[in-house]
């Protein structure tokens, strides 16, 4: 159960704030109570969740979390997926940001980060699959973190830089 004003992840939305938890709605002549959730995007818009699924929500992780997770960071390992076709490519790397897990999240922003570079030292552009893909993981990442460590997320990359510890 979630309250009003808790702060939930919910699927590619990042954080979202519960707005209320008793909206009722009809759709198709059946009424069903809702969350009402206002993502922290700034791209706005309203999220309305089916009451009888909030499974598909989960509360944001809490500092000291966020915190060993940032200062495991370098502990993370990219994933190491390959496939000749491109779209079972990208399907594996949406399932897992599907997964709504911030440190899966930091893994594909790695990865992708990883395969950006790599396509780069070739000197081909980047793949827009995989800027996409990081686009999604870094706003999943960083406003789940955001959140925990009460910072905006646009200092997420800073912080992280700056309190993560360096395996030598």
């Amino acid at each position: 159960m979630f309250y009003r004003d808790d702060k939930v992840v919910y699927a590619n939305y990042g954080v979202c704030t519960v707005s209320e938890t008793d909206a009722r709605m009809s759709m198709g002549g059946v009424e069903r109570t809702y969350y009402v959730l206002l993502p922290t995007r700034d791209r706005g818009g309203t999220v309305y969740v089916p009451a009888d699924h909030e499974e598909l929500m989960r509360p944001i992780m809490n500092r000291s979390e966020a915190i060993e997770l940032v200062e495991h960071y370098d502990d993370i390992e990219t994933d190491d997926f390959a496939d000749s076709n491109s779209r079972t490519v990208e399907d594996h790397f949406k399932k897992l940001l599907r997964r709504c897990d911030c440190a899966t999240a930091v893994c594909v922003v790695k990865t992708m980060k990883a395969r950006i570079t790599e396509q780069e030292s070739r000197k081909h552009l980047p793949s827009s699959m995989y800027t996409r893909l990081l686009d999604q993981a870094e706003h999943q990442a960083a406003s789940e973190l955001s959140a925990a460590l009460d910072i905006a997320e646009a200092d997420v990359p800073a912080y992280i830089e700056k309190h993560r510890i360096a395996r030598f």
